[in-house]
């Protein structure tokens, strides 16, 4: 498996992105608080979380060419998006970032998505966060919890349930890190493409 950074100044890639984001989440669009915590544009079929791009890093699988997976960071927490079904932010938040999307399009085989998350994770942890927060419906949270998560709170809004969870990603002082963190491929001499491989 091979992963990549969105390059977020470049307006080709960011619709990109936002398709297919769109199309990974357009099965719930039942799902009311979904609908009001991200930006939907249905006509365009793009959606975009309300956190900055300039505080966040992406990162995207492909399938055949087209981007197939991605999961996005909130790397500041100046604007913390659990925080719209009430949660707070980290006292603390160095070292601490916040999981804002994590999808797969058509590939969603269970090998795949847990081998990209670890990926990403390892990646998170080279640039020295120690701990990501992230929310879930309960659709989702059996496979969180594979993933390692921890039940930090639970709120119900509108009927609706959502877990507040959080996720040891390592890089706290003193403990070995996976290696350099990834870069975008235009920023990283001598590289060809935007792809990356990988950590392992």
């Amino acid at each position: 498996m091979s992963i990549e950074l969105l390059d977020r100044d470049d307006a080709a890639a960011l619709a990109e992105y936002e398709r297919a984001f769109y199309a990974a989440f357009e099965r719930v669009p039942d799902n009311r608080l979904v609908r009001s915590l991200w930006q939907w544009d249905d006509q365009a079929r793009r959606v975009a979380t309300r956190v900055p791009y300039a505080d966040q890093v992406i990162y995207l699988t492909r399938l055949h060419g087209a981007i197939d997976g991605a999961l996005a960071v909130n790397l500041r927490l100046a604007q913390f998006q659990s925080a719209a079904y009430g949660f707070v932010r980290p006292d603390e938040p160095a070292g601490v970032c916040e999981l804002l999307g994590f999808f797969a399009v058509a590939d969603r085989r269970m090998a795949t998505r847990a081998g990209f998350w670890r990926a990403c994770i390892a990646d998170l942890e080279a640039r020295g966060f120690h701990t990501a927060y992230a929310t879930s419906a309960p659709s989702s949270y059996a496979t969180y919890v594979r993933f390692g998560a921890t039940l930090v709170d639970e709120a119900e809004l509108a009927g609706e349930l959502r877990y507040f969870l959080s996720f040891a990603t390592g890089g706290r002082e003193g403990c070995a890190r996976s290696g350099p963190p990834l870069r975008p491929a235009r920023a990283a001499a001598g590289a060809a493409g935007s792809r990356a491989p990988a950590p392992a």
